[in-house]
Formats: C-alpha cells, sequence, structure tokens
C-alpha cells in the first residue's frame, strides 16, 4: 500500500509530523484535523506543541494499517494547501 506523501510507518502505525510558526498555528491545524476524523469517523492519535503536531492512526478493530487510515491522512495533507 502506498502512503501519501510525508507519511511513514513507525511501530505498525502511520505517522507524520507538521512544523508550525507557534503553539495557535498547532492548536489551529489540530483543530482542522479533528474536524476530519469526526466527519470520516476514523480518530487519529494527535499530539502538540509549540510549533509541531505529530499525527498517529492505524485501525483499532484491525491493529494494522488500513486504507481508512490513508484516506485520512491524505485528507490530513489536504489541508496544507
Amino acid at each position: 500500500m502506498a502512503y501519501p506523501d510525508g507519511w511513514t510507518e513507525l511501530e505498525g502505525r502511520l505517522m507524520r509530523e507538521f512544523s508550525f510558526d507557534d503553539f495557535l498555528q498547532a492548536k489551529a491545524f489540530i483543530d482542522e484535523v479533528s474536524v476530519l476524523c469526526e466527519a470520516q469517523q476514523h480518530h487519529a492519535e494527535l499530539h502538540f506543541g509549540w510549533g509541531y503536531v505529530v499525527i498517529e492512526t492505524y485501525s483499532h478493530d484491525t491493529k494494522s494499517i488500513t486504507q481508512r487510515d490513508v484516506n485520512l491522512a491524505t485528507a490530513i495533507n489536504n489541508l496544507e494547501g
């Protein structure tokens, strides 16, 4: 399975780190990602702090990376612009 640009598999999860200029930009991005997760009913694990966001996604029911994860990662990438 091909992963979207910037995403890699680490410890069985699809992961990507994003960089921002400050805490508020990182939080605003988290808010946008949260809306996508709700819309897709596929909830990623979100970690953020000053100037960074790390997103991890995998399908809990199969304990693996599935097409749902790839679809979510692609949608998240589309937020960049």
